[in-house]
């Protein structure tokens, strides 16, 4: 009760102070010390609503999409306030940064966004952001609120893996995940590379009976790391925003629990991450039978693998290093012409025109077969992009990648050789 009494004098203290530092800078702008000694600094677009959004940066940072949708739902009478704390903390861009916050300076935002403007507040993010507006609900809870005024979180395309697994083998989840119990909206983009294993997250945010919404939306319209948004962007933007609107009326119906779940310790997994090298395989062996149309409309069926090696690539125009490993493939196939070898690339959730579009600046020298819908992907446990598997001539899967490398590499080209 003691140490209770004493966190309350110091945060009273610190919110204190922090409400002088709001009087010194324009209204647009705010830079508010936290408990852990930091400054944050946050970009605030004002309305006259009784609900306050606070938005979290993503790994890549804000965009010129996330202001545009900042601008709609403040129309919409919802005060913004956007945050960017790793660029705060001088940290550098990346999942890494992030997945290492604690969420108290975000509890700490929380805080003071109420203190200062009475609002209810419903914290945003998108991509792995989303991890840590679940962390600092948690610490939120974790301080015993006398006033339940966290509604809960609004969340676009969560990113919420440990690590991205190797080749096949499913993900493991942050440990925030399992401890969540709070009001939840998730906005998931269709084609996005985590789809496949949505369903997986909603039941893991679920497991504590709290309500979960979700709603599959068009690709553009949660595309925030666009730098400019497009016209048709700004104006799924203003549907996306009145629905923001509806759901926050939703989750507030919704109670937060007082009491936060226990959140276990993280176990490393030493077997995890980006491979970018030919690393054994060890999820099924066999792969799965073929039949897609490619990106001419032909019907292309391919059920038997053996006598031949193949290489399976799975890609997406929007992916930077999908598209600068596409050279590197066009040097592997000539280098394996004449020889037993097959190099076909399945395309993740586009269109038919966005790929032909595409095709038209990029030389693409070999198959591309379409996916549609991302099921097919899906069905390999694809969660990531590029991912490549190498299938030897016995037809059995031997390497998998799941980033770009230079494909024609002698060191690659000798493994490759060996399987025929």
């Amino acid at each position: 009760m003691k140490n209770n009494n004493c966190l309350l004098f110091a945060l009273g203290l610190l919110l204190a102070s922090m409400s002088i530092v709001k009087l010194s800078y324009a209204e647009s702008m705010l830079t508010v010390p936290v408990s852990t000694g930091d400054e944050i600094s946050v970009e605030r677009f004002p309305a006259t609503g009784k609900y306050l959004m606070l938005w979290l940066a993503p790994e890549y940072g804000f965009r010129g999409a996330h202001r545009a949708i900042a601008q709609k739902l403040k129309n919409q009478h919802i005060e913004i306030w956007q945050t960017n704390i790793i660029e705060s903390l001088f940290l550098p861009l990346g999942s890494s940064a992030i997945k290492k916050l604690s969420g108290v300076r975000v509890a700490d935002l929380i805080e003071y966004a109420y203190k200062s403007t009475g609002k209810k507040i419903i914290v945003v993010a998108d991509s792995y952001a989303s991890l840590n507006a679940l962390s600092g609900a948690h610490q939120w809870q974790q301080r015993k609120q006398s006033e339940t005024y966290l509604i809960g979180a609004m969340l676009f395309s969560p990113n919420t893996y440990k690590e991205i697994p190797p080749l096949g083998q499913l993900p493991d989840y942050m440990p925030v995940i399992s401890a969540t119990n709070i009001p939840i909206m998730i906005y998931q983009a269709k084609n996005h590379g985590n789809m496949g294993q949505f369903e997986t997250l909603i039941k893991k945010l679920q497991q504590h009976g709290n309500a979960v919404y979700s709603r599959i939306v068009p690709k553009k319209t949660v595309r925030f790391y666009e730098e400019k948004p497009d016209k048709n962007m700004l104006l799924q933007f203003e549907g996306l925003a009145k629905s923001m609107k509806k759901m926050i009326t939703l989750l507030e119906k919704e109670a937060v629990p007082y009491k936060p779940i226990t959140l276990k310790k993280d176990k490393k997994n030493k077997t995890a991450g980006i491979d970018t090298y030919l690393k054994p395989y060890k999820g099924s062996i066999k792969p799965l039978a073929i039949n897609l149309k490619d990106a001419y409309g032909n019907n292309v069926v391919k059920n038997n693998f053996k006598g031949q090696v193949t290489i399976i690539n799975f890609w997406a125009t929007w992916c930077p290093p999908c598209v600068k490993e596409i050279p590197s493939l066009n040097r592997l196939k000539k280098k394996m012409q004449g020889q037993n070898f097959e190099l076909i690339s399945i395309n993740y959730a586009e269109d038919k025109k966005t790929i032909l579009d595409f095709m038209k600046k990029v030389n693409v020298e070999f198959p591309v077969l379409l996916d549609p819908e991302g099921s097919f992907a899906k069905k390999w446990n694809v969660i990531t992009y590029p991912s490549t598997f190498v299938i030897d001539s016995s037809g059995n899967i031997r390497y998998g990648v799941n980033a770009a490398i230079e494909w024609d590499k002698a060191e690659f080209i000798k493994k490759i050789k060996t399987l025929l």
